[in-house]
């Protein structure tokens, strides 16, 4: 009896699993296009903040994250990049900087879709998931 329960839970499994990934890749797409029309000002990396990071296996890299220099209102800011890397950018190179009009305090660094193949696996994987778990919830109703 128990096996049974287990069988008929299942589908509800993947459905559930499916709508929780597809939510969050959706959630993180909706954050990182928050800035699309925020105003934007030019940034440039002016060093990095670089710290050893470990893996589950204990392996070891040189992580970097790049600090922005900004202008805004005549008044220079920096802020640290949203994403570290193993391999720094160069420092001076120019990055997008916006920032919400309403609160220019809010700011990001503009890089759209720059985690579009995760946001996209998510969606993607949690989308497909929730599809097989709802044709086989649908078939389980059937039968």
């Amino acid at each position: 009896m128990a096996e049974d329960q287990i069988l008929r839970l299942i589908p509800w499994f993947f459905a559930g699993i499916g709508l929780l990934f597809a939510s969050i890749g959706l959630a993180m797409a909706k954050k990182e296009m928050r800035g699309r029309r925020w105003h934007e000002v030019e940034g440039r990396i002016v060093g990095h903040d670089s710290h050893w990071s470990s893996d589950s296996d204990g392996d070891r890299t040189l992580m970097h994250t790049a600090t922005i220099e900004y202008r805004l209102a005549g008044v220079t800011k920096q802020i640290p990049d949203s994403l570290s890397t193993n391999h720094p950018k160069a420092v001076g190179s120019i990055m997008r900087v916006r920032y919400n009009p309403d609160d220019p305090h809010d700011v990001m660094i503009w890089a759209p879709m720059r985690n579009g193949c995760f946001i996209g696996l998510f969606v993607g994987l949690g989308s497909l998931f929730a599809l097989v778990g709802g044709v086989w919830i649908a078939f389980t109703m059937i039968g």
